[in-house]
């Protein structure tokens, strides 16, 4: 495969998460499911809830099977699942239970179909750009990130249009084509293979680890911890932000929504950019970085009672917290190597989730008991700065695993 062709993969998976990624527009179906099943908040938040619970828990299973079946096989069997869950999504109506069989069509088969599918694009796109497999898996994410500016107002046109049971149908038809269509030409490089000599560097890579080995190392459990505490701001900021300019600077609900969506933004490009990074300086000192970033703008945000001090302080939170999603895979890959990336990062994904529970449940109980956001923020920079050094003393090749060198290309 020449080198231009093999940069196909990331557009494809970027397409291919716009459609993954329309968990994140779950806010827009939830009053309209409230209306037509008077279901209280609570209860139309539950889908949501465990497609997210469902999405991380398959990862690590998906990387199994990844590696018995193939991309293409994985991809496809996630796809099915996928359109199927939400097509079905729209006949909850005719059951007897219209919460419980949502929870199953939407939570439990749409989130293993997306648990299955995320990792695919990624771990292709890594192996066949092994040199920049950094930006590779960024602009793979990308569209995950950026997916509510589209899927979000597609969606609510539909259920203006043709209300909010047939948008599941319509948009589950829409996502089973895509996805299938885009998992076709998804597959790894055959063993032997090697990058094309268009201009030659040096790149530092290890022997590969299985997730047994991975799992046993001081560079893993550095990785996971600082992965959680990557996300744990973002999850904050993602949670509070709306809230936050409603209540403190007193913004109308549509400027409040308008800003949400412009900070979307930040988090999908803070993926390619992140990406980019790790590729030339490498994942330690990026997380380093990163954790620089998210303690300003964590301190920043305590005492962000203008709109700029506001804009600033969430974009920049926004923005690491899609970095994390780019930096995570590319350290995987570049400790424990390529060969089992989708069962590695499976593994490490899980981090993804405990950041999920551990910002949002911070930032309700500090507010609960203290009434004020700017101790939720205080606690976002202590475990950046925690971080920082966890990430500074642990990212390093693991002991057991011997360094050589191979060559690749420099694009």
């Amino acid at each position: 495969m020449t080198s231009r062709i093999r940069w196909v993969y990331p557009p494809i998976g970027f397409v291919m998460n716009v459609a993954l990624g329309t968990v994140y527009s779950w806010s827009v179906f939830r009053v309209p499911l409230e209306k037509a099943f008077n279901w209280s908040t609570f209860e139309s938040g539950l889908p949501f809830t465990v497609f997210l619970a469902l999405f991380g828990l398959t990862m690590p299973v998906a990387g199994k099977i990844m590696g018995v079946l193939g991309a293409k096989k994985t991809a496809l069997g996630g796809a099915v699942l996928v359109g199927l869950g939400w097509t079905l999504a729209r006949f909850v109506e005719y059951t007897p239970q219209p919460l419980a069989f949502m929870l199953f069509f939407y939570g439990v088969l749409a989130g293993v179909g997306v648990g299955l599918v995320y990792g695919v694009p990624i771990a292709v796109s890594s192996k066949w750009i092994p040199e920049r497999k950094g930006l590779a898996t960024g602009i793979t994410i990308l569209g995950f990130g950026l997916s509510p500016l589209i899927t979000a107002i597609t969606a609510a046109h539909l259920i203006r249009t043709v209300g909010v049971l047939e948008t599941f149908l319509y948009l589950g038809v829409a996502f089973a084509i895509v996805l299938i269509v885009l998992s076709l030409p998804l597959k790894f490089p055959s063993p032997n293979w090697k990058p094309p000599a268009l201009a030659i560097r040096k790149v530092i890579t290890y022997t590969e680890s299985t997730s047994r080995q991975m799992i046993r190392t001081l560079t893993f459990v550095g990785l996971w911890l600082t992965y959680v505490f990557g996300t744990s701001g973002g999850f904050i900021a993602i949670s509070l932000a709306a809230k936050y300019a409603s209540e403190f600077l007193g913004l109308a609900p549509a400027v409040c929504a308008s800003l949400t969506a412009g900070f979307a933004v930040f988090n999908g490009i803070g993926r390619p950019v992140f990406g980019y990074l790790c590729d030339r300086i490498g994942p330690r000192m990026i997380a380093v970085l990163s954790f620089v970033i998210i303690t300003a703008a964590a301190v920043m945000a305590t005492g962000a009672t203008t709109l700029p001090l506001y804009v600033a302080s969430f974009a920049l939170l926004w923005f690491t917290f899609g970095g994390w999603l780019a930096i995570a895979p590319a350290a995987t890959s570049t400790f424990f190597g390529l060969q089992n990336l989708g069962s590695n990062y499976g593994i490490v994904f899980t981090a993804y989730g405990m950041g999920a529970i551990v910002g949002p449940v911070i930032a309700s109980y500090i507010y609960g008991v203290a009434q004020s956001y700017a101790l939720a923020f205080m606690t976002t920079a202590v475990l950046s700065i925690v971080g920082m050094v966890v990430a500074f003393l642990t990212y390093k090749p693991p002991r057991s695993v011997m360094e050589r060198t191979q060559t690749v290309p420099a694009m």
